[in-house]
């Protein structure tokens, strides 16, 4: 008798931070053009995507940390998240002396992208239906 895999919340995360991620870049990319033009809509855009691919490889990480071992899943998740900030704070130093882009327009927007893109990955795990502490049931 084999035992059914174990359900994890990563497919309600995946759903939530694809929607709100394609939400918020479209949104924020119109609020810079509104702001600046072209320019900012370029700038968002940029700003809005980094996150959104920031957050998007954070969930691959979440994913192989959830497979593991239970005991350690939210202190991994918590190591991913702050792997996530650390990279797209150095992403967007990186990326502050582009000629291309409007620096302020940039940084709000994937400051504000962050914020959407987390909001949609926590909606994700508080609706997905997943155990908590599977060896609960197991003497």
């Amino acid at each position: 008798m084999t035992t059914p895999p174990r359900r994890t919340p990563v497919q309600g995360m995946r759903r939530g931070v694809l929607a709100c991620g394609l939400f918020g870049t479209l949104a924020l990319t119109v609020v810079g053009a509104l702001a600046k033009g072209s320019d900012g809509a370029l700038s968002a855009l940029a700003g809005a995507l980094l996150a959104f691919v920031v957050i998007l490889v954070g969930l691959l990480a979440i994913t192989v940390i959830v497979d593991g071992d239970p005991a350690v899943s939210m202190a991994g998740a918590g190591v991913v998240y702050l792997g996530q900030l650390i990279l797209l704070v150095g992403a967007l130093l990186a990326l502050h002396g582009a000629s291309w882009l409007d620096g302020e327009i940039t940084a709000f927007s994937a400051v504000v992208a962050t914020v959407l893109l987390q909001a949609g990955q926590v909606t994700g795990y508080v609706r997905s239906r997943h155990v908590i502490y599977p060896q609960a049931g197991r003497a």
